[in-house]
């Protein structure tokens, strides 16, 4: 469950991988060159060997190194993955001799590419370290955080909605959105996109609370079936009718968990935001040629991070 939907986020179970830890780090090993680097040379002394592949050791760490990065792994999947792991670190250091006796990493490109994976490596190992350091949430806080949320705990509800896509040009949104503000009911509103031959696109969606973003959820909470928001954002006008409720609350003891991850991830955004902000407030930044003019329009580290991706809900139909 989530009340931090202001950051785009949906789950508060979620790790720590947040927009601003992907733009300043980067997702580091997605890329193949960072593949053949794992794979490099022989293995590391003391690590037991698996395999070799034309005298390069592929190494027990090798292998653990590449579970490490398979999210959600069950015990009972570990030896299938394993054995994939090590067919994969053969496969990728018998395209890597090849790389070499082709002088590949003698390349500019592929050194650079080496060079700039090396950066991100770096970074992100700092900011792990910040994010590391964050306080823990004390039993004070979730308490205070179980209390400011009634909607997400002991008000919780499960919601039906019946959303409406809307299908109208950018510089019609605006206009559309006050017209159907100003109507009541899901027959009224058909009856205007009708009109107007607006295409719609309608779906049934279910949701629990902490499903709902934040900026809508107090809202949400307040309607009766039959009435609905009206939610603009970057992927348009959509229109949410409430059909049904049930409630399922749930109390402070099963929340725990919880809201302490929640807290933890939040502490540790904000101590990496902090450090960022330290950093930049003391670095000697310049910008020459064409990006001279950055100088006086660059945006704190805190302010340019995050990404704030929220919907935001602009009517109530009553």
């Amino acid at each position: 469950m989530d009340g931090g939907h202001a950051e785009g986020d949906s789950d508060m179970t979620i790790g720590f991988d947040s927009v601003l830890f992907r733009r300043v780090a980067g997702v580091l090993l997605a890329s193949g060159a960072a593949c053949l680097a794992a794979c490099s040379h022989s293995g590391s002394g003391g690590s037991q060997v698996v395999a070799s592949v034309g005298g390069d050791e592929i190494t027990e760490t090798q292998v653990n190194h590449a579970l490490e990065r398979q999210a959600n792994l069950r015990p009972d999947q570990v030896d299938a993955a394993s054995r994939k792991a090590v067919s994969n670190l053969v496969e990728q250091t018998v395209v890597l001799q090849k790389a070499r006796d082709l002088k590949l990493d003698r390349d500019e490109r592929v050194m650079q590419n080496i060079e700039t994976m090396k950066r991100e490596a770096m970074v992100s190992a700092y900011l792990n370290r910040i994010a590391d350091g964050a306080s823990k949430p004390s039993d004070k806080d979730i308490q205070a955080y179980f209390d400011a949320n009634p909607q997400l705990f002991s008000q919780r509800r499960i919601y039906t909605f019946q959303e409406l896509a809307v299908d109208v040009p950018a510089d019609k949104v605006k206009e559309t959105e006050a017209a159907l503000a100003q109507l009541k009911s899901g027959p009224e509103i058909g009856e205007f996109l009708r009109g107007k031959q607006i295409p719609t696109h309608a779906t049934q969606n279910v949701m629990a609370a902490e499903s709902v973003p934040q900026a809508l959820l107090a809202r949400v909470a307040q309607l009766k079936p039959g009435q609905g928001v009206i939610v603009s954002n970057e992927n348009g006008l959509h229109i949410l009718l409430l059909a049904a409720t049930q409630d399922q609350p749930v109390d402070l003891e099963k929340s725990r968990p919880a809201i302490a991850a929640y807290l933890t991830n939040q502490n540790k955004r904000q101590a990496v935001q902090k450090e960022l902000a330290s950093l930049q407030a003391v670095a000697k930044v310049s910008y020459f040629g064409k990006y001279a003019d950055m100088a006086a329009s660059a945006p704190s580290a805190a302010g340019s991070a995050v990404a704030m991706a929220a919907p935001s809900a602009s009517a109530t139909l009553k």
